[in-house]
């Protein structure tokens, strides 16, 4: 080291060369006999050089520290004893305090057991030693370097460290390369230009049934049986211009089985040469797979086209992807039809939002679904269908689209509908002996009391409270006759601000007729009203207090309350009602069910009156639910929307002394209905002319309106037996006069014309039968401003 060394002259790394040579044979040999030593004077000190041998020594010193290569020396004891700079650069201290530190303070602590037994073997054998080992740095890094040892005199040894640490990490890298070629699932393999292998790893050995070695003496053409020498020509020039190519192909194991494969080929020039640098994956289970999918698709397609019943199914859009032939029979549609969203053209007008509806819901739930609703086919027939719908999902659970098994019940929807009027027509047997009794008891007290007015006529008093009286019997007879209309008829509710307690009451006493059963009203006088068709909520009750009565055989009492209710969720109003009874009540098991059309637990019923129930609430905007206790009896709960106001009904009286210039055409085939409206007409002040037939109806209002005479309303009765009726009449009046007031007259409160009066161009309903205070309400509402 410097500081046993003499000054030299001048700069000692003047003019020397900054990369020393090193001796070709021994390229990391330090020199050896001590050489760079100086020379020690007499007595044990150092003398300085001749002046020759200073520049010399300079240059030699320049050497030593600046080789690209680590010297130092190292005693018996295993100290530094010198060191050149390159060495202190290594290990990141400065060269004068290496003297004397260990040189195990700069091996990481897991080789110091392999240096100790180096240095041994090195001063027993004499011979050089050389060994790579991983070495420590001041701060704490470490790096890899090659040592190489050579013993010297006096038990001294010279080490040369050479750092590897960039060689050392591309061998790990090209290990790392080399071992996970080998172990990929995939086969690899490096293709010269003339489809020789170059290289390949050894998933493709094993795969092939070949050791490396025989497959580097092998082509491409030896293990594809697909591939020749002109297909090769023809490959190569297309990957050399595309630069990767994808393809399905075959190998050939040595014993000769044949496998399908899938072929990703890259193209690389590397330095002038030119190779394929392929990935080959093993598709025989993929095939296999394919294979058995498409079996399975032809049995499914067989099944599809020869099955029973209908089968299509839809995306998330409801595009119709699939559809057998019994499903393009049902709906009248040829399978182009059906591609796409043309099934839903099959599906009835009437029910197109109904299932739209139903649509959006189980996309967004993904559940099972049952469901009945119409078809019409394109030659107008009227079809009636089951459908069972079920979820496509995927892995995670998204409902991707549905399938349909779809079954043609027109037949079973008509034998439902006889049986429907059969069951009407026994419970109307049911009823009738009390029906008759009530209808005696009426009319003997609208007899009796007109007679008892013509003997009294000479009595204002008495003949006034007579004729209310049979007025009053004439009330009860309307609202029986109205109950049953509801009992035997069904349709589009026409809807009507209800006093809820006296439709309770009325709807109850009906049902209760000839039975042995009582009942206890709980009804606050605050009820809301409700906006409901009267019969029809009056049917829903009568439903209710039957099915009660039936599960009291013994009889009993049944409990009717009402409430109000606002909803917590927008503050909306309902009005709640209860149905509750006695009776056996209903297993739990059946709960779910009861709801159900054609379930039912009774003997000789066929399970209609709850689902009519359901259906009839569901138009009205309102629910139905059921609690029971078996062996103590079931509570049924109605929740229907309140009204927003009342309805209230101006007086006819109103209107009398403004109606002498309006003139009204009353249309009816009953003269005794005519000659009553002409009575109340013209007490109200109008002028009327009465028809009896649509025919005759038109006549006089074209003839009036030529006369400049026109009418300032009509009055139509629905139904004319064997002529032209009031809808048929009105289509004839707008064409004449687009601005015709009419008013819809009939006995069907539920008539479809009736329930959607607007619809068919008229402007109100006056419902049969009617006190004159009804029609001049509904003419003062239709001529006010």
């Amino acid at each position: 080291m410097k500081n046993h060394l003499c000054p030299p002259a001048g700069d000692a790394t003047s003019g020397a060369p900054l990369t020393p040579q090193r001796n070709p044979a021994q390229p990391n040999e330090p020199p050896r006999n001590g050489s760079h030593r100086l020379p020690e004077r007499e007595g044990g000190g150092r003398h300085c050089p001749q002046p020759g041998l200073k520049d010399i020594l300079a240059r030699y010193l320049d050497l030593f520290d600046l080789a690209p290569v680590g010297y130092v020396t190292i005693s018996q004891g295993g100290t530094v004893v010198e060191a050149n700079l390159t060495f202190a650069a290594m290990v990141g201290v400065q060269r004068d305090s290496l003297a004397g530190e260990p040189l195990e303070r700069f091996i990481t602590p897991e080789e110091h057991e392999a240096f100790l037994g180096r240095r041994t073997r090195l001063h027993e054998s004499q011979e050089r030693q050389s060994w790579e080992m991983r070495m420590l740095r001041d701060d704490g890094s470490t790096f890899w370097a090659q040592l190489q040892a050579i013993p010297e005199r006096e038990g001294e040894s010279w080490i040369t460290l050479d750092d590897i640490t960039a060689r050392k990490r591309d061998e790990s890298d090209l290990e790392l390369k080399s071992f996970t070629l080998d172990n990929l699932a995939e086969e690899v393999l490096w293709l010269a230009a003339d489809g020789t292998i170059w290289n390949i790893n050894q998933v493709a050995c094993e795969k092939l049934g070949y050791n490396r070695d025989e497959l580097l003496n092998l082509s491409v053409m030896d293990i594809n049986p697909q591939m020749t020498k002109e297909g090769w020509r023809s490959f190569w020039e297309e990957l050399k211009q595309t630069g990767n190519l994808k393809l399905e192909s075959s190998h050939r194991t040595r014993d000769g089985r044949c496998y399908p494969t899938e072929v990703v080929a890259n193209y690389f020039n590397r330095n002038g040469f030119e190779y394929c640098y392929s990935i080959v994956r093993d598709i025989t289970a993929h095939k296999n797979l394919e294979k058995a999918l498409q079996d399975s698709e032809e049995q499914f397609r067989t099944l599809c086209n020869s099955a029973p019943i209908g089968i299509f199914s839809a995306d998330r859009e409801g595009n119709s992807i699939l559809s057998n032939p019994r499903w393009e029979e049902i709906a009248g549609l040829s399978a182009a039809e059906c591609i796409g969203k043309g099934w839903t053209r099959a599906i009835h007008p009437d029910d197109r939002e109904e299932q739209a509806k139903t649509w959006l819901e189980a996309m967004s739930t993904g559940r099972v679904y049952s469901h009945e609703y119409r078809l019409l086919t394109p030659l107008g027939k009227t079809i009636w269908v089951r459908a069972l719908a079920n979820p496509i999902k995927d892995p995670d659970g998204t409902v991707l689209g549905y399938v349909w098994t779809v079954e043609d019940i027109t037949e079973l929807q008509q034998s439902r509908q006889e049986i429907l009027k059969t069951q009407k027509l026994e419970s109307l047997g049911v009823l009738a002996g009390g029906i008759a009794h009530d209808f005696n008891n009426i009319l003997t007290a609208i007899l009796g009391n007109i007679s008892l007015a013509r003997l009294q006529l000479n009595d204002t008093a008495k003949v006034t409270k007579r004729l209310e009286e049979a007025e009053t019997a004439t009330t009860r007879a309307k609202d029986l006759t109205r109950q049953l209309i509801t009992f035997a008829r069904g349709g589009e509710p026409l809807k009507k601000n209800i006093d809820v307690s006296s439709l309770l009451r009325e709807a109850t006493d009906f049902a209760l007729h000839g039975s042995n059963v009582k009942c206890r009203f709980d009804l606050p006088d605050d009820i809301w009203m409700v906006e409901a068709d009267e019969a029809q909520l009056s049917q829903v009750i009568h439903n209710l207090v039957f099915n009660a009565i039936q599960a009291m055989p013994g009889g009993g009492t049944i409990s009717i309350g009402a409430s109000n209710v606002v909803s917590q969720e927008g503050g909306r109003k309902f009005v709640k009602i209860s149905v509750t009874d006695t009776g056996t009540g209903i297993p739990a098991h059946h709960m779910q069910q009861i709801f159900d059309p054609y379930f039912s637990t009774k003997e000789n019923s066929i399970g209609l009156g709850l689902a009519t129930c359901h259906s009839i609430l569901k138009k009205h905007g309102g629910k139905i639910r059921a609690a029971s206790t078996l062996g103590r009896g079931s509570t049924f709960l109605v929740s229907l929307p309140a009204a927003d106001q009342a309805d209230e009904a101006p007086s006819p009286s109103a209107a009398e002394g403004s109606n002498t210039r309006r003139h009204i055409l009353v249309m009816d085939d009953e003269e005794m209905i005519r000659e009553l409206a002409e009575a109340i007409l013209t007490e109200f002040g109008y002028s009327v002319e009465c028809v009896e037939s649509g025919a005759q109806a038109i006549e006089l209002y074209a003839a009036r309106k030529e006369e400049n005479r026109p009418f300032s309303a009509v009055i139509l009765d629905l139904t004319i037996p064997g002529g032209i009726g009031g809808r048929e009449t009105m289509e004839k009046l707008r064409s004449l006069d687009p601005h015709v007031r009419a008013i819809v007259s009939s006995g069907y409160s539920d008539d479809p014309v009736v329930a959607n009066f607007r619809e068919h161009g008229f402007s109100a309903v006056l419902s049969k039968p009617y006190r004159p205070q009804e029609m001049g309400r509904v003419l003062q509402e239709l001529f006010a401003p």
